[in-house]
């Protein structure tokens, strides 16, 4: 059982793998709630959705390969730009100009992609555990990694 079924829902098509989505509420700004990672269905979201859907338009989709989704047989097809391509068609099937993007494990690392390719179309970022590599070392802690290894 759902905790709140869809006002609306489709499908994406993009290169010949179609990408469902669903569509709950009507407020505004639209927030689009990332797939996690692509082993898990957008329901994850679902005790999200009812609340924010009182205050806002949300927007979900099953990433490929999971839900109602299709799983494309060879493995480029799940990079990184692939889910990232996926959330602009979304947005643009769904009527959303611009969201509020919400990832959580891996999809933080396609929300921070999707920013950085359109940030036109992002109005905020919201990372849930993210699984995106901070970056470089700080100089700082370099030190303290070195302390540590000096102690074993």
């Amino acid at each position: 059982m759902r905790a709140r079924e869809p006002d609306r829902d489709g499908f994406v098509e993009r290169d010949g793998v179609k990408v469902a989505y669903e569509v709950f509420g009507a407020g505004e700004p639209t927030v689009l709630l990332l797939p996690a990672w692509s082993i898990v269905h957008s329901r994850i979201w679902k005790m999200q959705v009812p609340y924010l859907s009182r205050h806002f338009r949300v927007v979900t989709f099953d990433g490929r390969g999971n839900g109602r989704s299709d799983r494309p047989p060879d493995a480029e097809a799940y990079a990184d730009v692939e889910y990232v391509k996926d959330a602009v068609a979304v947005m643009d099937a769904s009527g959303a100009g611009s969201a509020v993007v919400v990832g959580l494990s891996r999809g933080g690392s396609w929300a921070l992609q999707l920013a950085s390719a359109h940030p036109d179309r992002v109005l905020g970022t919201v990372f849930i555990a993210p699984t995106t590599p901070p970056g470089a070392s700080l100089p700082e802690r370099a030190v303290i990694e070195w302390f540590e290894d000096e102690l074993d």
